[in-house]
């Protein structure tokens, strides 16, 4: 029993020891070292106490940039996270079991290096990882055992080897974040950590890998408007292997709004590893503002499939298209595509950080100014390079002695009439929301004849694509001239929307009369002059079949532009390439979108390249465009229901239908002709559909009649194209002959 209480007397005492030793250490290291854990050291300086190395380190941690938005809601631009990735020898923690662990898969972390960055060889990334371990766990295993010398000099020596091989033995950058090949995503850190699974010490080092994860900008939709989205820039910064920088697009002009707070804060490091501070315990960055853009999908993928099209098949260098709403000044879409290889690709803002000479389509201009003198009318006779025609006819053909003439009657100088485009607005900035937009520049060089006539039509001055459809729009918009705009709201973060506000740059660039002249000739450039590939099939079936009481107005109005492009090198204007456009509103008579497409490098026209594809934009538009079908029928129901001289009565009731018109034909089963009489009145008029009545299939669909005569028994041949002109019979055999 005594000998069992000395026992616990003794494990009592050794327990008190420790105990008293605890204590010691604990206030030993609050005391005598707590300054150094609580970070009190001079940045970017070493201090070793008791064979442990402190240093602090400056760190940024920053709040998640903002996403950019569809008008839908749809995410355009968004951030994902990829890693800079880096492998250091000195990161490695170095003991036998490590040891083994890394040379037994350094071969297959080599082989996802060269996988991510296939630029260098895998010779030298033997070199530069496996050889260069082998030199430093070298020299780290020698310094270590000098450390535990007994010798104080031997031990300084030991640890002055070990901070000088941290600096000799340095990173190498895998990684490349100005190459998407290139960056380094989650699979590949999950794939190399898994090589080092069982690895010991800082797990953020498994390999010697350093992970920083950084968030970068990817479009998460495929055929959006990556250019005017912007694109990011990297460049070399103090203290920074990479900086992000947004120069380009919205990102670039809403930098400030999309950025995320950034916070920089000091940590720790003992011997590296890392020791929280308690000073930044509770960081949060706040994160950047949404961006609402006023893109449409559905129209943007319209623009960017007629366009890229249109540029295939002539072999363009670049081409841009832009859709705005007339009213609002919404960009509704805007394409830009550059040539690579045999493909078109997103490249550069041409729209709005280009600067061209817009030739013919400038001619808008320049009538708007002549007529707003008062000294000539669209219905005065002027000379032209192939006769004297109107003012009217002038511009529908594009006649550049005609309007040259027009303007030299109104201002008898060059310094006059751009003074007058001025003070209608033309050189105003508009400050659209993209980095490095362009602005007008109206001076030309000299003040000659020459320079004046060449301005006439589009010449020696330079203006942006956004800035020629603006005011084309102010047209559309009855003189209203609305700046173009790109957003629709920002997203506050945790504070709701703020609404970007539609602001108007002039009220009225010119007086009602004049735009209402100029109306009629924009739709005369379509109906009669160089835009005809523009009209659209309604039309050409009124024009054709004027026997109708009915007046209609083509889809579209606008002007057409051709320019020979100027070589600065050869300092001359190229002999077959040019600069081909067309600009355009739709519906004509009551003008909801304004459309600009521009073809660069193309020996073709702007009636050639650029009018089909504003005509398949506008057809597309204006047949998916409820609002548009609306107003339509809210503005007079009798006047724009579909006619048709041959046609199923069931289908067209169905279209009435679908229209929410008032109109139909009791007997759905039979065929009929639709027309109007001199009272505004429809006629519906049954077809006899009979053999020997061959007059009714006039103005039939081939399907239609071929269908109808196959019921008759004859046999069918068909020639030429569009609807029945007549019907010939031989025998059995009814020969349609069809014309457009």
């Amino acid at each position: 029993m005594k000998k069992f209480k000395i026992s616990i007397f003794f494990v009592y005492i050794m327990i008190l020891f420790l105990g008293i030793m605890i204590m010691y250490r604990i206030v030993s290291l609050a005391i005598e070292k707590g300054k150094y854990y609580r970070g009190e050291i001079a940045d970017d300086k070493e201090m070793i106490i008791d064979n442990r190395i402190f240093r602090t380190e400056i760190n940024t941690v920053s709040g998640k940039r903002g996403n950019i938005f569809s008008d839908d809601g749809t995410v355009l631009l968004s951030n994902i996270f990829i890693y800079d990735l880096y492998w250091y020898p000195s990161y490695i923690y170095i003991n036998d079991k490590n040891d083994s662990l890394f040379m037994s898969n350094v071969d297959s972390l080599i082989r996802i290096f060269h996988r991510i960055n296939p630029k260098r060889s895998i010779s030298s990334y033997n070199k530069l990882i496996k050889q260069d371990y082998l030199d430093y766990r070298k020299a780290y295993k020698a310094a270590v055992k000098q450390t535990k010398s007994k010798d104080n000099n031997i031990k300084k020596e030991g640890y002055d080897i070990l901070n000088s091989l941290r600096k000799k033995y340095v990173q190498v950058k895998v990684s490349n974040v100005n190459r998407t090949n290139e960056w380094v995503r989650q699979k590949d850190i999950n794939e190399i950590d898994s090589l080092f699974a069982l690895w010991k010490g800082d797990v953020r080092f498994k390999g010697g890998c350093k992970k920083d994860r950084r968030d970068v900008r990817r479009q998460l939709m495929g055929g959006y408007p990556k250019s005017i989205l912007g694109t990011f820039e990297s460049t070399t910064a103090q203290n920074k292997t990479d900086s992000i920088v947004f120069k380009r697009g919205i990102e670039g002009y809403y930098d400030s709004l999309l950025r995320g707070e950034s916070i920089s804060y000091r940590i720790l490091k003992v011997n590296n590893e890392t020791v929280r501070l308690k000073e930044n315990r509770y960081l949060s960055p706040n994160n950047g503002c949404d961006v609402i853009t006023t893109i449409n999908n559905d129209i943007q993928r319209v623009t960017k499939n007629a366009l890229e099209k249109q540029l295939l098949a002539s072999k363009a260098a670049w081409g841009c298209a832009i859709v705005m709403e007339v009213k609002t000044g919404e960009i509704k879409a805007i394409c830009n595509l550059d040539k690579v290889g045999n493909q078109y690709e997103e490249r550069i803002d041409h729209a709005t950080t280009e600067r061209y000479e817009p030739g013919s389509t400038f001619k808008l201009m320049t009538l708007l100014a002549a007529i707003e003198s008062g000294k000539i009318d669209t219905n005065v006779i002027v000379p032209c390079d192939k006769g004297n025609f109107s003012l009217k006819r002038a511009f529908a053909i594009s006649d550049n002695k005609g309007l040259y003439y027009a303007a030299k009657i109104s201002y008898p100088n060059i310094s006059t009439f751009l003074l007058v485009l001025k003070k209608m607005s033309l050189e105003r900035d508009l400050k659209i929301e993209t980095a490095q937009a362009q602005v007008p520049i109206l001076n030309p060089i000299t003040s000659r004849e020459s320079d004046y006539m060449n301005v006439t039509h589009g010449y020696s001055i330079k203006m942006p694509p956004v800035y020629m459809l603006a005011y084309y729009n102010a047209v559309a918009n009855d003189g209203i001239y609305v700046k173009p705009t790109l957003i629709k709201s920002i997203s506050l973060p945790n504070k709701g929307f703020a609404p970007i506000y539609h602001e108007a740059i002039n009220v009225a660039i010119c007086s009602p009369t004049t735009i209402a002249k100029a109306k009629n000739c924009l739709e005369a450039v379509v109906t009669e002059g160089s835009a005809r590939r523009a009209r659209d099939d309604q039309y050409l079936a009124y024009i054709k079949n004027k026997d109708t009481n009915l007046t209609y107005h083509p889809l579209i109005a606008g002007k057409t532009g051709t320019a020979f492009i100027y070589d600065e090198k050869e300092r001359k204007y190229s002999s077959t390439l040019k600069n081909s456009s067309f600009i355009g509103y739709f519906p004509s008579q009551k003008p909801k979108y304004t459309c600009l497409v521009l073809v660069s490098g193309t020996p073709l026209d702007g009636s050639v390249v650029a009018v089909p594809v504003c005509k398949e934009i506008a057809e597309k538009l204006n047949m998916h465009d409820v609002e548009i079908e609306l107003s339509k029928s809210e503005k007079n129901t009798k006047k724009n229901v579909p006619t048709s001289r041959f046609v199923f009565a069931k289908d067209m009731n169905i279209i009435y239908n679908e229209l929410q018109l008032p109109v139909s034909w009791e007997n759905e089963e039979q065929y009929i002709s639709i027309a109007k009489n001199s009272s505004d009145e429809f006629v519906f008029t049954p077809k006899k559909i009979q053999k020997q009545a061959f007059s009714e299939f006039k103005y039939a669909t081939a399907k239609d009649a071929i269908y109808l005569l196959e019921k008759m028994g004859y046999a069918i041949q068909v020639k030429g194209r569009g609807r029945v002109n007549h019907v010939q019979v031989s025998g059995k055999t009814a020969i349609l002959f069809l014309e457009n």
